[in-house]
């Protein structure tokens, strides 16, 4: 059984970022309609990445290995609260998400993308996996999560990566 949720609502907008409606994830997007998606990298005081591997039964991309968090808005979600979402259902971390941990907005076909970074202390043992849509985390320096982070979907995520980390230096 797939781990994706298909009847889960998405909030639509226009290239604007204006809400125009709603539709289910199993439906098509009309041309000029796009819904939101949230990523997050998790860095250690070391420098190092967690990434997730995701489970074999999602739809698109099982078994490889991803951001740290991530996942779609769903209706009546801002960026913020799907990304605090995502990051407490995958990872199990309940950690205040604030417009500073946003980076980025990159708008694509049909869906806008929301890059958000992070820093902890925590282990990745100490971190609750949801096993439904992820197999593991695990700590990388960032040659070796660049190494893993084979072109997925149409996000750079080498490139996000390494802009994740500069913004995490740069407001230190």
């Amino acid at each position: 059984m797939a781990a994706d949720q298909l009847r889960e609502q998405w909030q639509i907008y226009n290239r604007q970022l204006q809400r125009i409606g709603t539709r289910r994830r199993e439906e098509t997007l009309a041309p000029g309609e796009y819904h939101l998606v949230v990523n997050a990298f998790i860095f250690n005081p070391a420098g190092q990445v967690l990434l997730q591997q995701r489970s074999p039964d999602k739809l698109y991309f099982p078994n490889y290995w991803d951001s740290s968090v991530g996942g779609s808005v769903q209706a009546g979600e801002t960026i913020m609260t799907a990304m605090h979402r995502e990051i407490v259902e995958e990872i199990g971390w309940d950690v205040p998400v604030t417009a500073a941990n946003n980076y980025l907005l990159t708008p694509h076909a049909h869906w806008v993308s929301a890059w958000f970074v992070f820093q902890t202390h925590r282990p990745a043992a100490a971190f609750t996996v949801q096993q439904s849509e992820l197999q593991q985390v695990a700590f990388f320096d960032r040659s070796v999560a660049h190494d893993h982070l084979t072109q997925i979907g149409f996000d750079p995520y080498t490139v996000e990566l390494d802009r994740a980390w500069q913004h995490l230096q740069k407001h230190q």
